[in-house]
């Protein structure tokens, strides 16, 4: 029922009240209010205006799907390139300090004296396998802080993905340094 078929009903009942006699509720006053709510144009939508409603809800409805979509791929993206990362950084310093183990192992038949000069080129490339070792380990409290619906969780998470980018970085320059101490010992090798 519409307002204004409330008015009318609601009239026509106090117009029968009155008729019987009853002037208590000073009827007149009462009619002429909701003859006026009854004049009153109503605020229903027209069938276009419901038409236009319901198709800027579904054009929302798309744009949020789209926008979410867009951030969990953006997401996937950022979470492979940063396994890549990890993988490569990981194949760097562990292939480096096995290729160090390897020369080290056979120049020790040779020459062990020098072996000390090269064994120190090797620590680099072991603190680099720490660094990435310890990175895939934060990596992995960060999801799990970010997954919370805690906003201090998410922050704690934050404070760990931050780690995980310092040791990232750390291990590339741990393989860095690894390469420029085994130059020169190569260098004073020769």
């Amino acid at each position: 029922m519409s307002a204004k078929q409330f008015a009318a009903q609601m009239k026509a009942m106090i117009e029968e009240i009155k008729a019987n006699g009853t002037a208590a509720i000073y009827c007149d006053n009462l009619i002429a209010y909701l003859a006026e709510v009854q004049n009153t144009p109503e605020a229903e939508p027209s069938a276009i205006q419901i038409e236009r409603y319901k198709a800027d809800l579904q054009n929302w409805i798309e744009t949020n799907k789209y926008n979410h979509e867009g951030c969990l791929e953006m997401f996937r993206s950022v979470v492979t390139s940063g396994q890549a990362a990890i993988k490569s950084s990981f194949l760097l310093n562990g292939g480096a300090a096995v290729a160090m183990l390897a020369f080290i192992g056979h120049l020790a038949q040779f020459r062990p004296e020098k072996v000390p000069t090269f064994a120190a080129c090797l620590m680099p490339f072991a603190y680099g396998v720490l660094a990435i070792s310890v990175t895939s380990g934060f990596t992995y409290l960060s999801q799990w802080c970010y997954a919370s619906t805690r906003p201090w969780m998410r922050k704690v998470g934050f404070a760990f993905n931050m780690l995980c980018i310092l040791f990232g970085l750390s291990s590339y320059g741990f393989f860095l340094w690894g390469v420029y101490d085994t130059n020169h010992s190569f260098i004073a090798y020769a």
